[in-house]
């Protein structure tokens, strides 16, 4: 097996730049001394807010100003609030354009502050506010069963502090420090890229991808160790007009053109099947969720959403929506009219992203002895997103646990072994 690896490593030019180096020699790569550069750099930016548009736009300019300060070139802020910068290729050697990729936002309810440090795990118990008993445990954080001796970055227990982000934008802002602090490591051309508004989209649907020129991306918003999200949801939408006659005299309404439309849009909720309802599906599993009821005097419209991972789930996912609907259109024939619409929302992308994106990757996991976790993600992430718009874009973990809930916390441990992955993938060999 080694053996292959090896020699499939040959086979994946030209993103892996051909001249013998030692990487971790040249940086005196330490664990924890990078441990201790992550820690620094989650911390700072935990402290500062940015779960608003204007939050977000002051926090952009702090990293602007940073990326400056460490010699990144070619610095800028879109209108959009986008920050960009570059490291320069230090081999003369064909090589492909990386974008880095991490995100400034945070949730509304997230608390900008300094989160608390817990070293060397010992099974114990974290407590994060003694106060009001508030603790991670074994019990309502499983993972912990898998990190004995790690370090963790955690809340205060009444909110979370933005790991969710913050934690992907650390260690991006730490590789690019070390790289642009130690030019005689040969990689080629990068790119850093900072987006905002991670939950509606909008940075990765304003980042012009032509501008930018990278061939690929890798975008650091991950979870648990070693997993790499190359695969979403599809997405359709749909709408539903019952169009009834509810104004005329009740007392009169049977035998009369009395035709209910809000009964008919409650009946096609009730006759939708509930073993494919979001709370009740998981995994590979597709689901069926209404999003709205609205009435309006003799106007129901119902809108919602179908997703599923194939073509064909989802289209069975369509003809359910389909069955009932019309089965309520049978059951109300006054009804004067009914409509069912669906719209295209986005695609899985899995088939977008070329081997050629993963396999660097892959390998650069195996030679730190990680076994990289392909995963599928359901939703539609800004991977997907950058994918979609012609930037092969993969997720990377980042050790973020509870996410955007009071008990987030951060395994750095897990953060420093995406921070060696990614030196692995992009420095030569």
């Amino acid at each position: 097996m080694r053996k292959w690896i090896v020699v499939l490593g040959c086979v994946l030019l030209p993103f892996v730049v051909q001249a013998e180096q030692n990487w971790k020699a040249i940086l005196r790569y330490d664990k924890q001394a990078a441990k201790t550069a992550l820690t620094e750099h989650l911390s700072k930016y935990a402290a500062q807010d940015s779960s608003s548009a204007k939050q977000q736009t002051t926090f952009a300019k702090n990293l602007a100003k940073e990326l400056k300060h460490i010699g990144a070139s070619n610095v800028q802020i879109t209108k959009t609030g986008i920050v960009t910068a570059d490291i320069p290729a230090t081999t003369n050697k064909p090589a492909p354009t990386l974008a880095l990729i991490a995100h400034l936002d945070t949730a509304p309810q997230t608390l900008a502050q300094q989160p608390q440090s817990h070293l060397k795990y010992t099974r114990d118990d974290i407590s994060l506010d003694k106060s009001k008993n508030i603790s991670l445990t074994e019990e309502n954080s499983p993972q912990l069963l898998r990190a004995h001796g790690h370090d963790f970055l955690t809340s205060n227990g009444s909110a979370a502090f933005g790991a969710t982000s913050k934690a992907g934008l650390a260690i991006v802002m730490t590789l690019a420090d070390y790289l642009l602090g130690h030019t005689s490591i040969q990689h080629g051309p990068i790119k850093i890229v900072l987006l905002p508004n991670t939950s509606s989209h909008v940075g990765a649907s304003a980042l012009d991808v032509q501008a930018l020129g990278a061939d690929y991306a890798y975008i650091l918003d991950g979870t648990d160790a070693s997993e790499v999200a190359t695969e979403n949801f599809n997405g359709n939408g749909f709408t539903i007009v019952f169009e009834g006659k509810r104004d005329v005299h009740l007392d009169k309404a049977m035998g009369s053109s009395f035709a209910d439309n809000l009964l008919m849009a409650s009946d096609f909720h009730t006759l939708l099947p509930r073993h494919l309802r979001p709370d009740t599906t998981s995994g590979r599993q597709g689901y069926i969720m209404v999003d709205e009821i609205i009435t309006k005097g003799n106007r129901s419209t119902i809108t919602g959403h179908l997703r599923a991972f194939t073509e064909e789930d989802l289209q069975g996912l369509s003809q359910q929506v389909t069955r009932a609907f019309n089965t309520v259109k049978a059951l109300y024939p006054k009804a004067i009219a009914a409509e069912l619409t669906f719209q295209p929302q986005f695609k899985n992308v899995k088939s977008q992203i070329p081997a050629t994106v993963t396999q660097p990757l892959e390998l650069a996991f195996y030679q730190e002895d990680m076994t990289p976790k392909y995963i599928s993600v359901r939703d539609n992430t800004d991977f997907a997103v950058l994918t979609s718009r012609g930037l092969p874009t993969i997720s990377i973990f980042t050790g973020v646990f509870h996410g955007a809930e009071p008990l987030e916390y951060v395994d750095v441990d897990i953060m420093e072994m995406a921070l060696r992955g990614l030196f692995s993938a992009i420095v030569s060999k």
